[in-house]
């Protein structure tokens, strides 16, 4: 079965659903990385009300408008006063942008970019936990599977999207599974394979083209983010260098298929 809207036939509804796009990223961003922030701290991420982590005071509906209620209060709690750390603003934006641009460069309402608006919101969600934490939650990983599961029965080319994911996915997996057991113990040391099996998830996605690109991607940010890690001695988080590799093999695909539509 195949649901899919093409994005601009008629005119300003593609502009009415892009900024609809951005509007939900910053709210599903503002979701997610209190979500993560509680997983990391080991709190009830499902019936846990908003708070202030410096008061404690529980946050009331005016409180939580992504990006709105942050300028509105200038960056402090409006019930002790302390200043409130503007990253979550910074993912607010980021995530609304990317949810833009992901659609935009679609420019079709279907299966692979509904997949990979959720996608990119628990991406951002696992990358933050990896790297308060330096561990990759095996909930966001259950999380991926389940999108990829529901999103398989809508696309047109479902036994092509499935057989091409799971060998892309294993072929990766393998490959990543021998070079960390190999750096392991060469290291001497006990290996995460957290990233490993976020990149096989990730591969049932995009199949062969895209994983080359989103390993090739990962591999030159990994090392940054590595470097990064080192600099503040900290522990490595290699999810936001995985999950900014899928978002460009995303991106990069329908760039290609709009580049190759122009000529």
């Amino acid at each position: 079965m195949n649901l899919s809207y093409p994005l601009f036939d008629i005119p300003f509804v593609g502009i009415y659903l892009i900024v609809l796009a951005f509007l939900f990223g910053t709210v599903f961003a503002s979701f997610i990385t209190c979500t993560a922030w509680r997983v990391v701290r080991g709190e009830d991420w499902m019936l846990g009300h908003s708070h202030c982590d410096t008061c404690g005071h529980e946050l009331s509906t005016a409180d939580l408008f992504p990006v709105i209620s942050y300028i509105a209060l200038k960056g402090k709690c409006r019930y002790c006063g302390s200043k409130v750390p503007p990253r979550d603003l910074i993912f607010e934006i980021i995530l609304g942008i990317v949810f833009a641009g992901t659609l935009a460069l679609h420019g079709v309402v279907d299966a692979a970019v509904i997949s990979a608006l959720a996608l990119e919101m628990l991406l951002l969600g696992l990358s933050l936990a990896d790297w308060d934490s330096g561990v990759i939650p095996n909930g966001f990983l259950a999380a991926i599977l389940v999108v990829w599961i529901m999103s398989a029965g809508f696309r047109p080319d479902i036994s092509r999207f499935a057989i091409e994911g799971l060998f892309a996915s294993l072929a990766v997996g393998l490959l990543m599974a021998v070079a960390t057991a190999i750096i392991g113990k060469i290291n001497k040391t006990k290996m995460n394979y957290g990233p490993t099996k976020l990149a096989m998830c990730l591969m049932l996605f995009l199949g062969f083209k895209g994983s080359v690109i989103a390993v090739a991607a990962a591999i030159v940010l990994g090392i940054i983010f590595v470097l990064a890690c080192k600099s503040k001695k900290r522990k490595i988080s290699l999810a936001p260098a995985i999950s900014i590799g899928f978002v460009i093999a995303f991106i990069a695909k329908d760039v290609l298929a709009l580049l190759s539509v122009a000529v």
